[in-house]
């Protein structure tokens, strides 16, 4: 259908909250508006903001989070959590009227000196509160998530990456069941875990209660009976697998997510009724099982990436599960009618007004980034030499990657909103793309392969030999395609947003856009285009360096990439011997 018609070219200023989630057109009629009639959806609309925040004020605001957070680094920060003895703001954090809050930090009862750090956290909804406390040790087994700030942490920092668990509103109410305590809990000290990796990489001092929620995790998971097996632990695993990988536990990571795959595909979470039969008419619960599906698919792509390998478990099997929703649908819990990946995949015959879910395009995006491996893989193996398969690479792997990239609807080509909230999903699915675009072109292309790039745990240059020189034609297609989409890695982590606001598995992405850029500065770049290019690994670098306070593993990316740099550029290597490298992680 099309969309509604303003009379006379005027602009409806108010939009229900479902069309404002995809960035298209609203009549604003109610009850209902004409789109949501059409699409048997709940229409609502936000109360009146009138009196609201404009431009100078947000600037304001602005200013004083930098205040309290330049205060923070270089002044006195009473225990109480001002600056310099005087009120803090809690508005500053929340946008709300919290006079009472305070941003005390309780450790084992006792005050704290530090307080949490507003600058941390951007919170996409008012689910961080500035009376969230550090829970004393003794407590970290406790079942009450409320005002906890490792809970605030993991929703703030962790949640919009691999939104599968239950919103936090609605997650509290599961937890006053008292029936469902029990399934619940190993998630609750999963979610503790994640949220303290985050809270102890700016506290140093919260790092004994961050090893401590580890090993409450491991126990409780070690010692979960297989009768209690249920999706809430499918949950736990798949969480877990991601803290061990990016904490550099490697082996366990892989035992984890091989865990958390086998008992989704035991449950029969890849089938379509699995959520609606163990939703318990909740659709806000039948929501979360269809999103640990498609997430179990998601990482266990990103590993295989990782490996430069499209044969991953989840790949080969059919799965039915219908597509997830918008996240502020989710969040809010007004689930419409959930799409099939039928209707994604027929998407290009469909009404240019139809946009589906970022879940659902990042869900897109990842099958196209394992069957452009899988075809160029086997191009590889059943060609005789480059001048074979080049062309070949070019006309079937591209297609992939570019239909994906063309049927994005227009609401969809800017991850940066224009409210300054960065889409995490569509920014995952446009980084894998373009590091599946770089690592597939450059073989064929004249961003030639250094040695010392087999220490890299995140790219793996090809075997020796395995291609000879494709045409000249061809060659210079490959290398444009290779520098323009490592170009444009760079150009996504330029948006206004802090480096480790993304899902570590950004790291591996950036690396190999990052080592072509390398090899460009060498063989390819001159002059301006040069220093540009130099500039741009100094951004990457920098992102390395921020995901690095957070995931040791993302350090020893680093390590690889400064190395790797110093060899490809002919730079003194300081304090980057590669003689002592780490040992490179086999997952």
């Amino acid at each position: 259908t099309g969309s509604p018609k303003g009379g006379s070219g005027s602009r409806v200023s108010l939009a229900c909250l479902p069309c404002r989630s995809r960035h298209v057109r609203c009549d604003a009629k109610k009850p209902r508006c004409n789109r949501c009639s059409e699409e048997n959806k709940e229409c609502s609309y936000t109360k009146s903001r009138r009196g609201g925040l404009d431009r100078a004020a947000l600037a304001a605001r602005r200013s004083q989070i930098a205040a309290l957070t330049t205060a923070k680094n270089g002044g006195h920060l009473s225990p109480a959590g001002s600056v310099d003895g005087t009120a803090s703001t809690p508005d500053v954090l929340t946008g709300r009227d919290d006079s009472h809050a305070s941003l005390d930090v309780l450790g084992d009862g006792l005050m704290g000196n530090q307080p949490l750090d507003p600058s941390l956290f951007t919170p996409p909804d008012d689910s961080w509160s500035t009376s969230s406390v550090v829970l004393a040790t003794s407590d970290l087994q406790s079942i009450d998530i409320t005002k906890d700030a490792f809970i605030d942490a993991y929703y703030n920092c962790f949640h919009r990456y691999h939104p599968c668990v239950l919103p936090r509103r609605c997650f509290e109410q599961y937890l006053q069941d008292p029936t469902r305590q029990d399934e619940l809990k190993p998630l609750v000290y999963m979610m503790r875990f994640v949220g303290s990796i985050y809270l102890s990489s700016h506290q140093p001092s919260l790092r004994p209660k961050c090893s401590r929620l580890e090993e409450l995790v491991s126990s409780t998971l070690a010692q979960t009976p297989t009768t209690s097996i249920n999706s809430f632990m499918v949950q736990c695993h798949l969480i877990y697998s991601v803290c061990l990988y990016w904490r550099g536990n490697v082996p366990k990571s892989r035992i984890h997510m091989g865990i958390a795959r086998q008992l989704a595909l035991d449950l029969g979470m890849h089938r379509r009724e699995f959520a609606t039969d163990h939703g318990n008419g909740d659709s806000v619960l039948e929501e979360s099982w269809r999103r640990t599906w498609w997430q179990v698919y998601i990482v266990d792509a990103f590993y295989s990436a990782i490996r430069r390998t499209a044969d991953f478990p989840s790949y080969h099997v059919e799965a039915s599960t219908d597509l997830p929703c918008e996240e502020e649908e989710y969040e809010r819990g007004t689930i419409p009618r959930p799409r099939t990946w039928q209707e994604f995949d027929s998407r290009e015959f469909l009404s240019e007004d139809t946009v589906f879910s970022s879940f659902a395009y990042l869900i897109g995006g990842v099958r196209g980034m394992a069957d452009a491996m899988s075809r160029a893989l086997s191009l590889e193996k059943n060609s005789s030499d480059a001048g074979e398969s080049s062309p070949r690479v070019l006309e079937s792997v591209d297609s992939i990657i570019e239909g994906w990239l063309l049927l994005l609807p227009e609401s969809k080509r800017d991850v940066f909103s224009a409210d300054g909230q960065i889409d995490e999903l569509l920014f995952q699915a446009m980084m894998a793309l373009h590091a599946t675009t770089v690592g597939l072109h450059r073989p064929f292309s004249n961003c030639a392969f250094d040695p010392l790039e087999c220490i890299s745990s995140c790219s793996a240059p090809p075997a020796a030999g395995a291609h000879s020189d494709p045409s000249n034609e061809f060659r210079s297609i490959h290398t444009i395609k290779c520098i323009r989409a490592a170009e444009a890695q760079i150009g996504l982590l330029a948006l206004p947003t802090k480096p480790c606001s993304h899902t570590p598995f950004v790291v591996c992405m950036l690396t190999t856009g990052t080592l072509s850029l390398l090899a460009a500065c060498r063989y390819i770049l001159r002059g301006q285009k040069l220093a540009v290019a130099r500039d741009q690994i100094r951004m990457s670098i920098g992102c390395h360096k921020a995901m690095a306070n957070v995931w040791p593993q993302a350090g020893s990316n680093l390590h690889e990439v400064q190395a790797i740099a110093c060899e490809v550029l002919g730079l003194p290597m300081g304090n980057n011997n590669h003689n002592n490298k780490p040992a490179k992680p086999s997952f």
